[in-house]
């Protein structure tokens, strides 16, 4: 195996030469050593300690090998996730930092700070005794995505999974989609639509729901009618394309 540095940074070196000396693939390599969060076709996601401390590291597969030699030149979901992680933590922004970026014969390694919580998606399925405080939830979760967009970004995929709640903040994670936009953009909407789909899909109560939406609004500056507005036709396309691939489930929270 021969893995080389695309973007550089602490833990680069260390992970360079354990792949490097391995026999086995990226893939395998991931699955042996580390924490297995996420292993399909085209990723996997794992934890592994590097030099005694956790470290989250996506591998992002080629589906081709035209995309083989883009990723030979930076261009790449795991360079793109690295480049927005690291402005946007250094804007102060509630995201994991970014620590470096890895080319691998599979495709390419991202590799950021492990932040201690679970994911907003993973936190309500397994609450089944109503032991958090929601509400709370809703605000830390509005609060990530108003100073995300008050910073004139939109996530690109806002949906519960990509929301990590830690004790101190909610966390963005799953950069890769991260755009650069105007205020109050349809990518803004877009992520206020795909926030509240998985809302819908997972049966949160309204009273939930609400929390989230006025806080959103008392950050922004926006009203709540706007926002509303704004949101309506993406989060549409989304029930239908949604629907058609899964099925009805949950219940609406805005809207018909």
């Amino acid at each position: 195996m021969t893995a080389r540095v695309l973007r550089d940074g602490p833990p680069a070196a260390a992970l360079c030469d354990a792949l490097n000396a391995s026999e086995v693939s990226t893939r395998d390599w991931l699955l042996a050593n580390g924490r297995v969060l996420k292993n399909d076709t085209h990723s996997v996601v794992v934890l592994v300690p590097i030099a005694g401390r956790e470290h989250y590291i996506k591998l992002f597969v080629s589906k081709s090998s035209w995309q083989g030699v883009m990723f030979r030149f930076s261009v790449s979901r795991a360079v793109r996730g690295h480049d927005f992680a690291r402005r946007l933590h250094e804007a102060g922004l509630p995201v994991p930092q970014a620590l470096c970026c890895l080319l691998v014969p599979e495709g390419t390694l991202l590799v950021t700070e492990a932040v201690a919580g679970s994911d907003l998606k993973t936190l309500w399925r397994g609450d089944s005794s109503d032991t958090l405080n929601w509400p709370f939830i809703m605000q830390r979760s509005a609060g990530a995505v108003a100073a995300l967009h008050r910073a004139g970004y939109a996530h690109g995929d806002c949906k519960w999974a990509n929301l990590l709640m830690g004790p101190e903040a909610c966390f963005l994670v799953d950069l890769d989609g991260v755009h650069k936009t105007a205020w109050a953009s349809r990518k803004q909407a877009a992520d206020i639509a795909r926030f509240t789909l998985s809302a819908e899909e997972l049966s949160l109560p309204d009273e939930y729901y609400t929390v989230f939406l006025d806080s959103y609004c008392q950050l922004t500056g926006r009203s709540r009618a706007d926002v509303i507005k704004a949101v309506m036709p993406r989060l549409r396309n989304l029930r239908q394309r949604h629907e058609a691939r899964y099925g009805r489930r949950g219940h609406l929270l805005l809207g018909e």
